[in-house]
């Protein structure tokens, strides 16, 4: 019995040195074993995107926010990746972004305070170009313009901490609708969607909110195709929330049902009233 036991515990061990000597090879890289050179092993090619962004009068602005979100192709793998990182422009309005593995679906969001936000993309599946993302690409950034407005509860009082976020609904393109939209080549930069999101405008003390990065109204224009589809929409939609008041559901529902008008935004005259939960 206790040379069945010696044989079976030898045995035990010769297994586990084989299993260990096994997944040191599985998890030690090529370039160490030399079995291999280093290119073989790469999950992905990585070269670079020089972002440049500048003003009305081409000069550069530092302190600018890029965010990236990268779909990318892993050569070796043949799978496709999601990386997302955060950017912001040097003294020189410059930010550098490493790009991985073959594009499949870049984007990027380019905002600062004080100025209209931009967006660019590169999409395999939706633009005859989508493929081709340059090594530079430059962004210039108009100032922005302000609207703004009160919100109180029925009794007239103002309230605080509703949070209001802001869409330009004008820069919705048919692309955006449309399943039968031809595909054409991208169109860079383009305006931001979203001027606003749910933590980024508050209402103070006094019920009151203000936005400075909206395009000027000759630059909130629909297309035809967007505009005949939605003939009502305004140019820009809110949606307001806060956790002891009932809120919109959809955007710009209680701006459409109390006529909040674009006229009232920007002369910052808006009140939209909030019935409590």
């Amino acid at each position: 019995m206790q040379r069945f036991e010696k044989v079976m515990a030898r045995r035990f061990f010769m297994m586990l040195i084989t299993a260990v000597a096994g997944l040191f090879t599985v998890l030690t890289p090529g370039f160490l074993t030399a079995e291999q050179p280093v290119s073989a092993v790469k999950p992905f090619q990585i070269r670079t995107l020089t972002i440049r962004v500048i003003d009305a009068d081409r000069r550069p602005i530092t302190g600018v926010r890029i965010y990236q979100n990268h779909i990318f192709i892993a050569e070796t793998a043949k799978k496709h990746l999601l990386e997302n990182s955060q950017h912001t422009t040097d003294a020189r309005g410059i930010a550098v972004l490493e790009l991985k593995g073959k594009n499949d679906d870049l984007r990027l969001w380019v905002s600062k305070d004080k100025y209209s936000p931009l967006h660019a993309w590169w999409a395999r599946d939706y633009q005859t170009d989508g493929g081709q993302v340059p090594d530079e690409f430059t962004f210039q950034l108009e100032r922005g313009t302000s609207i703004g407005g009160t919100i109180n509860d029925e009794q007239g009082q103002p309230i605080a901490g509703v949070r209001v976020a802001v869409e330009n609904l004008t820069s919705i393109t048919p692309l955006g609708m449309f399943d039968n939209t031809p595909l054409k080549p991208g169109i860079r930069p383009e305006p931001r969607h979203w001027l606003a999101e749910e933590d980024d405008v508050v209402t103070d003390a006094d019920g009151r909110w203000q936005l400075n990065n909206v395009p000027a109204d000759d630059q909130l224009n629909f297309h035809p195709r967007v505009r005949a589809a939605i003939p009502s929409a305004p140019e820009l939609g809110l949606k307001v929330s806060h956790p002891d008041f009932q809120g919109d559901i959809r955007l710009g529902q209680l701006q459409r049902q109390q006529g909040i008008t674009l006229e009232s935004l920007r002369n910052q005259t808006a009140t939209i009233v909030l019935q409590r939960r």
